[in-house]
């Protein structure tokens, strides 16, 4: 079960919704658990139907992640008109088998689907989605708000 904090949840979503009608990418970092979102500039040729991390930017984010003594936590990105599930794109792409692939669909622009998988040697194994209060020193801290399917 992958937790995601209510505020990256709406992090990921918001980009997408921004990026629209071309995909948007990003890299999730953290401890044990996803902490922060970073965008990065989707450099694809093709970008309505795929995603290209630009190298500088990914290498930045990756830098901090690691300066921070994190993880790489997951990959997030946007499927502006499909469904939220890997593409044969998507799992080619898939080279962090620990890292959790979080696809963002916007097929219903009026209503989000954000979905977790992971990806290892091209086998999608779907994992549910709690996105929960994001405040760890909130009274409520690990509240579920909502699970997605």
């Amino acid at each position: 079960m992958v937790e995601l904090p209510r505020t990256l949840y709406e992090e990921i979503v918001g980009h997408a919704q921004a990026g629209w009608p071309d995909e948007v990418c990003g890299l999730i970092g953290g401890q044990s658990r996803p902490d922060r979102t970073y965008r990065i500039a989707n450099t694809a040729e093709t970008p309505q139907v795929r995603y290209l991390m630009d190298p500088a930017e990914q290498f930045a984010a990756m830098m901090d992640i690691e300066g921070r003594g994190w993880d790489l936590y997951g990959i997030y990105h946007s499927h502006p008109s499909t469904e939220a599930y890997p593409s044969a794109t998507d799992r080619g792409l898939a080279f962090y088998p620990d890292a959790v692939y979080l696809i963002c669909s916007l097929a219903d622009r009026e209503k989000p689907v954000l979905r977790a998988f992971m990806i290892i040697d091209d086998e999608v194994r779907e994992q549910g989605l709690r996105i929960t209060e994001a405040d760890p020193s909130a009274p409520d801290s690990g509240k579920v708000l909502r699970t997605l399917p």
